[in-house]
């Protein structure tokens, strides 16, 4: 990781060349008595629900929260490609640990602004690099 020295140009930024593109952020929580066992045993469905979503391009970046507060078996982020909050909240219902009573789930309008994402793709050996 390069961390570059904080940039000394402190003059106001162009406002208009944020991103200013909407999405809608799931953050997960597991119900009171979750344990690790229930989660792994939907695990492979509640992935296959995700590489389907993914394949619809209604998923942005998803993943479990791993630290912090809340952190715990089922919890996670997911963040959608939806038209409107009642859509995003239809396609989290059916996540496979919802049905199953495992965790519950809040919906809320992300507005992606900044942020960078770097990655090395080698079309001749099939590999990637995620920076």
């Amino acid at each position: 990781m390069n961390l570059l020295p904080p940039t000394t140009d402190h003059s106001a930024p162009d406002l208009s060349r944020l991103l200013g593109r909407d999405y809608w952020m799931v953050t997960s929580t597991p119900v009171d008595g979750t344990t690790a066992e229930a989660i792994a045993a939907l695990a492979p469905a509640h992935i296959a629900w995700l590489l389907d979503l993914e394949q619809r391009h209604l998923v942005f970046l998803s993943g479990p929260l791993v630290s912090g507060p809340g952190a715990g078996p089922g919890s996670g982020v997911t963040v959608l490609r939806a038209s409107d909050e009642a859509e995003a909240t239809t396609i989290a219902s059916a996540d496979p640990f919802v049905t199953a009573g495992l965790r519950t789930f809040v919906v809320h309008q992300w507005r992606l602004n900044e942020g960078s994402v770097s990655m090395r793709l080698s079309l001749g050996r099939g590999t990637y690099e995620w920076q």
